[in-house]
């Protein structure tokens, strides 16, 4: 299988940048515009036989909500080796940091891309939360 990034808000000279590093490692790219961030992230990857939606209230979210504005990458059929060398080669192309990124596992290919989104977002400032100081 190929592999595949989904691209959200990265219409700009970051998104061109990472576009040429896909290309060079035999990425395909689909560009998700915020009228599909309601849909399955598995329907959005193109899978075409993915588990139908838990009734989990803590993944779903409100279709009709403002689309975020936040950059995001989502990676399907990724290797472990492909992951190392997709992000070394953004390093070396020094291509400021996409904070939210995500592989595509069973559990999120239900999910929509504002669960998503949110998950992530909440993961991203838990670990860049500063702790607490010790006096």
């Amino acid at each position: 299988m190929t592999p595949l990034i989904l691209f959200y808000n990265l219409s700009n000279e970051k998104g061109k940048k990472i576009r040429l590093i896909c290309l060079k490692l035999h990425i395909r790219i689909k560009q998700v515009d915020p009228v599909d961030y309601a849909k399955p992230i598995g329907m959005l990857a193109g899978i075409k036989d993915f588990p139908t939606p838990q009734d989990d209230a803590s993944f779903s979210s409100d279709p009709k909500r403002e689309a975020f504005t936040d950059e995001m990458l989502v990676m399907k059929d990724f290797d472990g080796r492909l992951l190392d060398r997709f992000l070394l080669e953004m390093r070396r192309a020094k291509i400021a940091r996409v904070a939210l990124k995500a592989v595509l596992t069973p559990d999120n290919i239900t999910w929509n891309s504002f669960a998503l989104h949110d998950e992530l977002q909440k993961e991203h400032e838990a670990m860049t939360k500063e702790p607490p100081s010790a006096t």
